[in-house]
C-alpha cells in the first residue's frame, strides 16, 4: 500500500523555502490501513515525490491497538507557497525490515530532541548527540500535544549540559507549552532567559528585555522558539513577536521549564539561527490544526489503480467494528437457513396434506380405516396405499393417528372396530383431549426456529447501531488524539463505522421478509389443523356416538 501526502505550505502559510525540515506525520485509523501494517510499524516507509528517493524518518510512537502513529520525516527541502509537493507513505509488505532511526532523522545543526514520551526516566536525547537530561523534577504525560508530554510544577524542570553548547555561536530553542499559571521561567541558559510574566512571553538578553505584545492563553498550547545570533528573536505559534540586539552567552548548562507549572512538549534546540519558514513549518505539522500534511487516499503499488471505496471503508473498519460485523454474518446465516428449512418444511406439510385430505375424504367406513391400510401395507396395492409414502409429512396424519389409536383403545378387546361400536362420552372426551394435545405439538413443530428469525430482525439493527456508534466513538477519539482535524481523517473512520449498521440492517430486512411470509404459510397450516380436529370429531361422533 502506498498513500501521497501533500506537503501544503500555502495553506500552512510558510513564508519561505525551508531546509532540512523534520515534519510530523500523524496516522490514526482514519488515514491509515492498520490491518495490513505491521504489528510494530516496522514496514513504514517514506519516499519523496520523485517515488525513488528514501527520506529519513524515525517513529515516537507506534500504538496500533489505540490505531496511532507519530512519525517524523526529515523532509529536505520545503518550498513556500508550492502547494502540490508530495512525499509518499509506503507500508504493508510483510518482508520489509526496520529502517526508522532517529540518529539520522536530524541534521547535524539539531544539538537536541526531546519527545517526552517516555514512561518513565529522564528524557532522552533522540538525536545521535545523546545530550540526554541530566537533572529533572517532571511527570510524564501519556495524552500531549504529540504523543506524550510532560508535567512540570515549577520546581526546576529540566537540566541538560553539552560541551557543544557551550561552544556554540548560534542558537534555536523551541518547544510546546501548555502553562497552567500565567508567571514561570522557560529556559534560562547563561545570560539569556525566557519566562512568563503575567502570560506575556518575555525574553532578556544579560538583563535587556523584550516581549511579545500580547500574553498566552492558560491551559492552551502554544508554541515559543527564540533565535539568538546576529540579534536575539522571539516567536510565538510561527509569528515573530518581538527582536532585539544581542548574542549568545555561552555556558555549559541549559534549564528549561525552570519554574513553569503545566505541560511542555517536543523541546528542540539547534547551533544555528533556524529560519522564521523553519519555525512556521514546525508549527503547522504539529499543531492540532495540522495544515501542512495533507493525507490522499491509499494505493495499491502493484496494480497501479487505488482500491475500492468498499475496500478503503473495511481497511478503516475498527475492532468493535469487526465484531459486530462477524456477529451479524452469523446471524444472516442462521436466519438464512431458518428461512430455507423452514419453506421445505411447510412445503412438504402442506403437499402432505393434499394428499391426506384427499384420501380422508375417501374413507367409507369407520376413522380407523385409512391408519388400518397404513400400518398393514400389504397385499393388493390399490390408489390409496400407494398414496400413503408421502402421508409421514403430513400434521393431519400425525393428529388422524394419534386419535385412531386413542379410538382404537377404547373399541372392544375382541379386535377391530366390531361393526362400528359404540363409545362413552368420557372417552370422546379423552380423544378430543389427545387431538388438541397433538395438535398444539403440531403448531410448535411448525414455529420452531422461528424465535431466531424474531431475533434477528429486533436485534440486528441495534447490534449494528451499538457497533456504528462505538466506531464514531473511537474515531473522534483517535483524531482528537492525534490532533488532525482534516475530512480525510474523519470521513473514512465514520464510513467504517456506519458499516456495523449496514451489516445489522442486511441481518434485520431479509429476515423480516421471511418471516412475514413463513408467518403467513404457518397460519395456513395451522388452520387446516384446527379444521381437521373439527371434521375428526364430529365424525367420531356420527360414527360411534351412541
Amino acid at each position: 500500500m502506498r498513500k501521497q501526502l501533500t506537503l501544503d505550505t500555502q495553506a500552512a502559510s510558510v513564508p519561505a523555502e525551508a531546509l532540512s525540515v523534520p515534519v510530523l506525520v500523524r496516522l490514526s485509523t482514519g488515514n491509515f490501513d492498520f490491518l495490513s501494517a505491521k504489528e510494530d510499524g516496522s514496514d513504514i516507509r517514506f519516499v519523496a515525490e520523485d517515488d525513488t528517493t528514501a527520506l529519513k524518518f524515525h517513529v515516537e510512537r507506534f500504538d496500533k491497538a489505540n490505531e496511532l502513529v507519530f512519525v517524523w520525516v526529515q523532509v529536505p527541502k520545503l518550498a513556500a507557497g508550492n502547494a502540490t509537493q508530495h512525499i509518499w507513505l509506503y507500508s504493508g509488505n510483510p518482508k520489509a525490515e526496520p529502517v526508522a532511526d532517529s540518529n539520522t532523522s536530524y541534521d547535524a545543526q539539531q544539538l537536541l530532541v526531546y519527545h517526552l514520551s517516555e514512561a518513565q526516566g529522564l528524557p532522552q536525547d533522540a538525536t545521535v548527540n545523546g545530550n540526554h537530561v541530566s537533572q529533572a523534577n517532571l511527570v510524564y504525560v501519556p495524552g500531549g500535544l504529540v504523543a506524550g508530554a510532560a508535567k512540570l510544577a515549577g520546581d526546576g524542570g529540566m537540566v541538560v549540559g553539552s560541551a557543544a553548547l557551550q561552544a556554540a555561536k548560534e542558537l534555536t530553542f523551541s518547544a510546546w507549552i501548555k502553562p497552567q499559571q500565567p508567571d514561570g521561567e522557560l529556559l534560562a541558559l547563561g545570560g539569556l532567559t525566557l519566562r512568563l510574566v503575567a502570560g506575556v512571553p518575555v525574553l532578556a538578553v544579560n538583563g535587556v528585555e523584550t516581549r511579545s505584545a500580547a500574553p498566552v492563553a492558560i491551559n492552551e498550547w502554544h508554541h515559543v522558539a527564540v533565535t539568538v545570533g546576529q540579534g536575539v528573536a522571539l516567536h510565538v505559534d510561527g509569528k515573530s513577536v518581538a527582536a532585539a540586539a544581542g548574542t549568545l552567552t555561552s555556558a555549559a548548562s541549559m534549564r528549561i521549564g525552570g519554574s513553569l507549572v503545566g505541560e511542555i512538549d517536543e523541546v528542540q534546540v539547534s547551533t544555528v539561527v533556524r529560519s522564521a519558514a523553519w519555525l512556521a513549518a514546525q508549527v503547522e505539522s504539529q499543531g492540532q490544526a495540522g495544515r501542512l500534511v495533507k493525507y490522499g487516499e491509499d494505493k495499491t503499488t502493484s496494480g497501479g489503480e487505488g482500491t475500492s471505496y468498499f475496500t478503503t471503508t473495511m481497511n478503516n473498519l475498527t475492532v468493535d467494528g469487526w465484531v459486530v460485523v462477524i456477529i451479524c454474518v452469523f446471524m444472516f446465516f442462521i436466519a438464512i437457513w431458518v428461512m430455507v428449512s423452514k419453506a421445505m418444511l411447510l412445503a412438504r406439510a402442506e403437499k402432505a396434506n393434499e394428499a391426506f385430505a384427499e384420501a380422508f375424504g375417501k374413507m367409507s367406513r369407520g376413522l380407523a380405516e385409512l391408519d388400518d391400510v397404513a400400518s398393514s401395507h400389504t397385499g393388493q396395492m390399490d390408489k390409496l396405499a400407494t398414496m400413503l409414502d408421502a402421508f409421514k409429512h403430513s400434521p393431519l396424519y400425525r393428529i388422524y393417528h394419534v386419535g385412531v389409536t386413542e379410538l382404537k383403545h377404547r373399541f372392544p378387546a375382541a379386535g377391530g372396530e366390531q361393526g362400528l361400536p359404540v363409545i362413552s362420552s368420557r372417552s370422546f372426551n379423552a380423544v378430543r383431549a389427545s387431538l388438541d394435545t397433538q395438535l398444539i405439538r403440531e403448531g410448535n413443530r411448525l414455529n420452531k426456529g422461528m424465535v431466531l428469525l424474531t431475533i434477528a430482525i429486533s436485534g440486528g439493527p441495534f447490534l449494528g447501531l451499538l457497533g456504528t456508534v462505538v466506531g464514531v466513538m473511537i474515531t473522534f477519539a483517535a483524531i482528537a488524539a492525534a490532533g488532525d482535524v482534516n475530512v480525510n481523517a474523519i470521513a473514512p473512520g465514520i464510513a467504517a463505522a456506519l458499516v456495523a449498521t449496514v451489516a445489522g440492517l442486511g441481518v434485520a430486512i431479509p429476515a423480516l421478509f421471511g418471516y412475514n411470509y413463513l408467518t403467513t404459510r404457518i397460519k395456513t397450516v395451522s388452520n387446516d389443523m384446527h379444521v381437521f380436529v373439527d371434521e375428526f370429531v364430529t365424525k367420531m361422533a356420527e360414527n360411534y356416538g351412541g
